[in-house]
Protein backbone atom coordinates (compact mmCIF):
# COMPACT_ATOMS: atom_id res chain seq x y z
CA UNK A 1 0.00 0.00 0.00
CA UNK A 2 0.74 3.34 -0.84
CA UNK A 3 2.01 5.83 1.60
CA UNK A 4 -0.78 9.03 2.55
CA UNK A 5 1.48 11.22 1.60
CA UNK A 6 1.99 9.71 -1.75
CA UNK A 7 -1.79 10.57 -2.69
CA UNK A 8 -2.06 13.88 -1.28
CA UNK A 9 -2.57 16.80 -3.12
CA UNK A 10 0.88 19.24 -4.15
CA UNK A 11 1.29 22.12 -2.40
CA UNK A 12 0.77 25.26 -4.87
CA UNK A 13 2.35 29.02 -4.08
CA UNK A 14 0.14 31.06 -1.99
CA UNK A 15 -0.38 33.33 -5.21
CA UNK A 16 -1.09 30.43 -7.01
CA UNK A 17 -5.21 30.66 -8.05
CA UNK A 18 -6.34 27.44 -6.40
CA UNK A 19 -8.75 26.72 -9.70
CA UNK A 20 -8.15 27.01 -13.83
CA UNK A 21 -10.72 29.07 -15.74
CA UNK A 22 -10.92 29.55 -19.31
CA UNK A 23 -11.75 33.36 -20.50
CA UNK A 24 -15.04 34.12 -22.21
CA UNK A 25 -18.35 34.86 -22.82
CA UNK A 26 -19.90 33.29 -20.04
CA UNK A 27 -17.02 34.64 -17.58
CA UNK A 28 -19.49 37.23 -17.36
CA UNK A 29 -22.89 36.40 -18.27
CA UNK A 30 -22.90 33.46 -16.37
CA UNK A 31 -21.95 34.61 -13.20
CA UNK A 32 -24.07 38.09 -14.04
CA UNK A 33 -27.50 36.10 -14.52
CA UNK A 34 -27.02 34.24 -11.45
CA UNK A 35 -27.16 37.62 -9.55
CA UNK A 36 -29.22 39.28 -11.67
CA UNK A 37 -31.99 35.71 -10.92
CA UNK A 38 -31.02 36.21 -7.24
CA UNK A 39 -31.74 40.25 -7.08
CA UNK A 40 -34.78 39.94 -8.52
CA UNK A 41 -34.05 41.92 -12.08
CA UNK A 42 -34.77 39.14 -14.17
CA UNK A 43 -38.57 37.95 -13.20
CA UNK A 44 -40.51 34.61 -13.81
CA UNK A 45 -42.34 35.91 -16.66
CA UNK A 46 -38.56 36.62 -18.31
CA UNK A 47 -37.88 32.70 -17.86
CA UNK A 48 -41.05 31.91 -19.85
CA UNK A 49 -41.15 31.84 -23.43
CA UNK A 50 -43.34 34.24 -25.42
CA UNK A 51 -46.83 32.01 -25.98
CA UNK A 52 -46.44 30.60 -29.87
CA UNK A 53 -43.31 31.59 -29.54
CA UNK A 54 -40.67 29.71 -32.24
CA UNK A 55 -38.87 26.92 -30.81
CA UNK A 56 -35.32 28.32 -32.06
CA UNK A 57 -36.04 31.44 -29.83
CA UNK A 58 -37.59 29.11 -27.16
CA UNK A 59 -34.40 26.61 -27.20
CA UNK A 60 -31.45 29.30 -28.24
CA UNK A 61 -31.65 31.43 -25.33
CA UNK A 62 -29.09 32.25 -23.62
CA UNK A 63 -27.64 34.25 -20.63
CA UNK A 64 -26.59 36.92 -22.66
CA UNK A 65 -30.40 37.32 -24.14
CA UNK A 66 -32.02 36.73 -20.59
CA UNK A 67 -29.32 39.78 -18.78
CA UNK A 68 -29.63 41.86 -21.48
CA UNK A 69 -33.35 41.84 -21.51
CA UNK A 70 -33.48 42.44 -17.93
CA UNK A 71 -31.18 45.28 -17.46
CA UNK A 72 -33.02 46.91 -20.31
CA UNK A 73 -36.20 46.32 -19.14
CA UNK A 74 -35.51 47.57 -15.67
CA UNK A 75 -32.99 50.98 -17.55
CA UNK A 76 -35.82 51.77 -19.73
CA UNK A 77 -38.35 51.55 -16.90
CA UNK A 78 -36.31 53.79 -14.85
CA UNK A 79 -35.44 56.79 -17.74
CA UNK A 80 -39.30 56.40 -18.98
CA UNK A 81 -40.22 57.52 -15.33
CA UNK A 82 -37.36 60.17 -14.79
CA UNK A 83 -37.41 61.80 -18.00
CA UNK A 84 -34.38 64.91 -18.68
CA UNK A 85 -34.31 66.72 -21.76
CA UNK A 86 -30.63 66.73 -22.10
CA UNK A 87 -29.13 64.22 -19.54
CA UNK A 88 -29.58 61.02 -21.58
CA UNK A 89 -27.32 58.15 -20.91
CA UNK A 90 -27.19 54.11 -22.35
CA UNK A 91 -26.44 52.42 -20.05
CA UNK A 92 -23.67 48.99 -20.93
CA UNK A 93 -22.19 46.20 -18.70
CA UNK A 94 -18.98 44.44 -19.59
CA UNK A 95 -15.09 43.85 -18.30
CA UNK A 96 -12.59 46.27 -18.24
CA UNK A 97 -8.86 45.28 -18.74
CA UNK A 98 -6.34 46.58 -16.73
CA UNK A 99 -7.86 47.38 -13.74
CA UNK A 100 -7.14 46.34 -10.12
CA UNK A 101 -10.82 44.46 -9.75
CA UNK A 102 -11.22 40.67 -10.30
CA UNK A 103 -12.67 39.72 -13.59
CA UNK A 104 -14.26 36.66 -12.30
CA UNK A 105 -16.16 38.56 -9.73
CA UNK A 106 -17.24 42.24 -10.59
CA UNK A 107 -18.89 43.73 -13.72
CA UNK A 108 -18.62 47.19 -14.70
CA UNK A 109 -21.58 48.85 -15.39
CA UNK A 110 -20.58 51.66 -17.72
CA UNK A 111 -22.56 54.87 -19.14
CA UNK A 112 -22.44 56.72 -22.35
CA UNK A 113 -24.24 59.80 -23.50
CA UNK A 114 -26.69 59.07 -26.47
CA UNK A 115 -25.30 60.54 -29.76
CA UNK A 116 -24.57 64.35 -29.66
CA UNK A 117 -22.32 67.00 -28.56
CA UNK A 118 -21.96 67.59 -24.43
CA UNK A 119 -24.77 70.16 -23.72
CA UNK A 120 -23.44 73.45 -22.62
CA UNK A 121 -24.90 75.73 -20.20
CA UNK A 122 -23.95 79.42 -19.47
CA UNK A 123 -25.08 80.34 -15.11
CA UNK A 124 -23.88 83.60 -15.56
CA UNK A 125 -27.21 85.96 -16.38
CA UNK A 126 -29.26 83.34 -13.67
CA UNK A 127 -26.53 83.78 -11.45
CA UNK A 128 -25.85 87.33 -11.18
CA UNK A 129 -29.48 88.03 -11.08
CA UNK A 130 -29.96 86.71 -7.27
CA UNK A 131 -26.95 88.08 -6.39
CA UNK A 132 -28.24 91.41 -7.60
CA UNK A 133 -30.98 90.76 -4.67
CA UNK A 134 -28.30 90.20 -2.22
CA UNK A 135 -24.47 89.47 -2.31
CA UNK A 136 -24.45 85.67 -1.49
CA UNK A 137 -27.29 84.14 -2.95
CA UNK A 138 -26.05 83.31 -6.45
CA UNK A 139 -23.35 81.71 -4.59
CA UNK A 140 -25.19 79.50 -2.29
CA UNK A 141 -27.75 78.63 -5.31
CA UNK A 142 -24.12 77.82 -7.57
CA UNK A 143 -22.51 75.73 -4.07
CA UNK A 144 -25.36 73.43 -4.21
CA UNK A 145 -25.94 72.86 -7.99
CA UNK A 146 -22.08 72.27 -7.30
CA UNK A 147 -23.21 69.43 -4.67
CA UNK A 148 -25.13 67.94 -7.14
CA UNK A 149 -22.87 67.53 -9.75
CA UNK A 150 -21.30 65.26 -7.67
CA UNK A 151 -23.65 63.06 -7.36
CA UNK A 152 -23.77 62.49 -10.83
CA UNK A 153 -21.63 60.98 -14.05
CA UNK A 154 -18.69 62.90 -15.09
CA UNK A 155 -19.27 66.59 -15.50
CA UNK A 156 -16.84 69.49 -16.91
CA UNK A 157 -17.91 72.70 -15.09
CA UNK A 158 -16.28 76.14 -12.96
CA UNK A 159 -14.64 73.66 -10.37
CA UNK A 160 -13.30 71.06 -12.47
CA UNK A 161 -11.52 74.03 -14.92
CA UNK A 162 -9.98 75.78 -11.81
CA UNK A 163 -8.04 72.52 -10.98
CA UNK A 164 -7.09 71.92 -14.46
CA UNK A 165 -6.00 75.83 -15.04
CA UNK A 166 -3.79 75.25 -11.71
CA UNK A 167 -1.82 71.89 -12.87
CA UNK A 168 -1.36 72.99 -16.39
CA UNK A 169 -1.35 76.75 -16.52
CA UNK A 170 0.01 77.80 -13.25
CA UNK A 171 1.84 74.48 -11.91
CA UNK A 172 0.32 75.02 -8.61
CA UNK A 173 2.87 78.40 -8.52
CA UNK A 174 1.74 80.46 -5.35
CA UNK A 175 0.46 83.58 -7.63
CA UNK A 176 1.54 85.34 -10.76
CA UNK A 177 4.69 86.79 -10.13
CA UNK A 178 5.90 83.07 -9.33
CA UNK A 179 4.46 81.62 -12.38
CA UNK A 180 5.74 84.34 -14.70
CA UNK A 181 9.40 84.23 -13.31
CA UNK A 182 9.06 80.02 -13.87
CA UNK A 183 7.64 80.67 -17.13
CA UNK A 184 10.55 83.47 -18.04
CA UNK A 185 13.13 81.30 -16.82
CA UNK A 186 11.98 77.79 -18.72
CA UNK A 187 11.73 79.65 -22.13
CA UNK A 188 15.11 81.72 -21.41
CA UNK A 189 13.94 84.96 -21.50
CA UNK A 190 15.62 88.22 -20.44
CA UNK A 191 12.81 89.71 -18.89
CA UNK A 192 9.23 89.06 -18.31
CA UNK A 193 7.85 91.70 -20.56
CA UNK A 194 10.03 89.79 -23.46
CA UNK A 195 8.10 86.10 -21.85
CA UNK A 196 4.20 87.71 -22.86
CA UNK A 197 5.30 89.27 -25.93
CA UNK A 198 6.54 85.97 -27.15
CA UNK A 199 4.34 83.36 -25.42
CA UNK A 200 0.66 83.64 -24.21
CA UNK A 201 0.53 82.71 -20.59
CA UNK A 202 -2.97 82.32 -18.84
CA UNK A 203 -2.32 83.90 -15.47
CA UNK A 204 -5.13 84.38 -12.48
CA UNK A 205 -4.98 87.82 -13.44
CA UNK A 206 -6.38 86.71 -16.66
CA UNK A 207 -8.47 84.02 -15.56
CA UNK A 208 -10.13 85.70 -13.06
CA UNK A 209 -10.88 88.80 -15.47
CA UNK A 210 -14.00 87.37 -16.83
CA UNK A 211 -15.38 85.26 -13.40
CA UNK A 212 -15.59 86.10 -10.35
CA UNK A 213 -13.16 83.77 -8.02
CA UNK A 214 -15.95 82.47 -6.37
CA UNK A 215 -17.74 80.98 -9.31
CA UNK A 216 -14.84 78.09 -9.49
CA UNK A 217 -14.84 77.65 -5.66
CA UNK A 218 -18.56 77.98 -4.33
CA UNK A 219 -19.52 78.77 -0.91
CA UNK A 220 -22.90 78.10 1.18
CA UNK A 221 -22.16 81.72 2.23
CA UNK A 222 -26.20 82.39 3.44
CA UNK A 223 -28.69 80.53 5.23
CA UNK A 224 -32.20 78.96 3.92
CA UNK A 225 -33.93 81.68 6.15
CA UNK A 226 -31.65 84.55 4.75
CA UNK A 227 -31.99 83.30 0.90
CA UNK A 228 -35.74 83.17 1.58
CA UNK A 229 -35.98 86.60 3.08
CA UNK A 230 -33.92 87.80 0.20
CA UNK A 231 -35.60 86.53 -2.72
CA UNK A 232 -39.48 88.01 -1.11
CA UNK A 233 -41.85 87.91 -4.00
CA UNK A 234 -39.41 87.64 -6.72
CA UNK A 235 -40.73 84.99 -8.50
CA UNK A 236 -37.55 83.90 -10.29
CA UNK A 237 -35.59 83.22 -7.43
CA UNK A 238 -38.46 81.28 -5.57
CA UNK A 239 -38.16 78.85 -8.13
CA UNK A 240 -34.71 78.70 -7.81
CA UNK A 241 -35.56 78.25 -4.02
CA UNK A 242 -37.73 75.54 -4.55
CA UNK A 243 -35.19 73.52 -6.77
CA UNK A 244 -32.83 73.88 -3.95
CA UNK A 245 -35.35 72.71 -1.58
CA UNK A 246 -35.90 69.87 -3.36
CA UNK A 247 -32.50 68.50 -3.96
CA UNK A 248 -31.77 68.66 -0.45
CA UNK A 249 -34.96 67.02 0.56
CA UNK A 250 -33.57 64.19 -1.92
CA UNK A 251 -30.51 63.59 -0.48
CA UNK A 252 -31.07 64.27 2.91
CA UNK A 253 -33.88 61.42 2.94
CA UNK A 254 -33.34 58.38 5.55
CA UNK A 255 -32.85 55.92 2.34
CA UNK A 256 -30.59 58.19 0.56
CA UNK A 257 -26.77 56.33 0.26
CA UNK A 258 -25.77 57.89 -2.74
CA UNK A 259 -21.95 59.56 -2.35
CA UNK A 260 -19.84 61.03 -4.96
CA UNK A 261 -17.52 58.19 -4.32
CA UNK A 262 -20.14 56.04 -6.08
CA UNK A 263 -19.82 58.18 -9.54
CA UNK A 264 -17.20 59.36 -12.17
CA UNK A 265 -14.64 56.67 -14.00
CA UNK A 266 -11.86 57.37 -11.37
CA UNK A 267 -12.28 53.28 -10.72
CA UNK A 268 -10.86 52.68 -14.31
CA UNK A 269 -7.74 54.33 -13.70
CA UNK A 270 -8.05 56.54 -16.56
CA UNK A 271 -9.32 60.43 -17.52
CA UNK A 272 -13.13 60.78 -18.89
CA UNK A 273 -13.30 62.51 -22.21
CA UNK A 274 -16.43 63.17 -22.12
CA UNK A 275 -19.53 64.33 -19.69
CA UNK A 276 -22.88 64.68 -19.03
CA UNK A 277 -22.69 68.90 -19.54
CA UNK A 278 -20.45 71.28 -19.45
CA UNK A 279 -21.24 74.53 -17.23
CA UNK A 280 -19.86 77.83 -17.94
CA UNK A 281 -20.10 81.32 -17.32
CA UNK A 282 -20.50 82.88 -19.98
CA UNK A 283 -20.24 81.76 -23.18
CA UNK A 284 -17.00 80.97 -24.67
CA UNK A 285 -15.70 81.93 -21.85
CA UNK A 286 -12.28 81.36 -20.25
CA UNK A 287 -13.64 78.38 -18.57
CA UNK A 288 -14.50 77.17 -21.63
CA UNK A 289 -11.16 77.37 -23.18
CA UNK A 290 -9.56 75.57 -20.46
CA UNK A 291 -11.90 72.68 -20.46
CA UNK A 292 -11.43 72.75 -24.33
CA UNK A 293 -7.50 72.74 -24.19
CA UNK A 294 -7.89 69.74 -21.40
CA UNK A 295 -10.00 68.05 -23.56
CA UNK A 296 -7.89 68.35 -26.79
CA UNK A 297 -4.88 67.51 -24.52
CA UNK A 298 -6.74 64.54 -23.25
CA UNK A 299 -7.38 63.44 -27.15
CA UNK A 300 -3.50 63.81 -27.95
CA UNK A 301 -2.13 62.00 -25.21
CA UNK A 302 -4.73 59.00 -26.16
CA UNK A 303 -5.00 57.81 -22.27
CA UNK A 304 -9.05 58.58 -21.64
CA UNK A 305 -12.15 56.74 -21.07
CA UNK A 306 -15.14 57.35 -23.39
CA UNK A 307 -17.68 56.63 -20.18
CA UNK A 308 -18.96 59.23 -18.66
CA UNK A 309 -19.26 56.78 -15.63
CA UNK A 310 -17.94 53.30 -14.55
CA UNK A 311 -19.13 51.57 -11.67
CA UNK A 312 -17.65 48.04 -10.74
CA UNK A 313 -20.39 45.63 -9.63
CA UNK A 314 -19.85 42.75 -7.91
CA UNK A 315 -21.79 40.22 -9.47
CA UNK A 316 -23.55 38.92 -6.27
CA UNK A 317 -27.34 39.65 -5.50
CA UNK A 318 -26.38 42.30 -2.76
CA UNK A 319 -23.79 44.33 -5.44
CA UNK A 320 -26.13 44.19 -8.18
CA UNK A 321 -29.25 45.59 -5.86
CA UNK A 322 -26.96 48.06 -4.14
CA UNK A 323 -25.91 49.81 -7.97
CA UNK A 324 -29.19 49.69 -8.32
CA UNK A 325 -30.31 52.08 -5.83
CA UNK A 326 -27.75 54.19 -6.07
CA UNK A 327 -28.74 54.71 -10.05
CA UNK A 328 -32.06 55.25 -9.09
CA UNK A 329 -30.69 57.72 -6.69
CA UNK A 330 -28.59 59.11 -9.31
CA UNK A 331 -31.50 59.39 -11.64
CA UNK A 332 -33.71 61.85 -9.32
CA UNK A 333 -30.67 63.62 -8.92
CA UNK A 334 -30.28 64.33 -12.47
CA UNK A 335 -34.19 65.00 -12.77
CA UNK A 336 -34.08 67.86 -10.62
CA UNK A 337 -30.47 68.92 -11.65
CA UNK A 338 -31.31 69.95 -15.07
CA UNK A 339 -34.18 71.65 -13.94
CA UNK A 340 -31.90 73.97 -11.79
CA UNK A 341 -29.59 74.34 -14.34
CA UNK A 342 -32.30 74.94 -17.25
CA UNK A 343 -33.75 77.89 -14.38
CA UNK A 344 -29.96 79.45 -13.99
CA UNK A 345 -28.77 79.29 -17.32
CA UNK A 346 -28.67 78.97 -20.96
CA UNK A 347 -27.78 76.32 -23.30
CA UNK A 348 -25.75 77.41 -26.51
Amino acid sequence: MLPASALALPQFAAEIPMRYTVPGGDALTVPLTIALLEAGVISDAMLRAPRNAPLVDVFSADERQLSARALSHWWTRLIRNNPCKFFRWKLHVQQLDETNYDKATTAWFCCTRIDGDIPRFALASGIERLELLREGFGQTVLAVLRDATLLLPESFNPWTALDWADRAYWRESRDDVELLEMRREEGGYKTVQELLENEDVTTRAIFFAEVPEWVCAPKHTLSRDEIATAADDDRFARQVIELCDQIHELVNRPDFVLHPADKGVYRTSMYPIDGCMVLLWKPFDVIGETIDDYLNDLGQCGEYIEFIDAAPVPMTAAGIREFQIQTEQCIEVAVLTERLVLLLGEKY
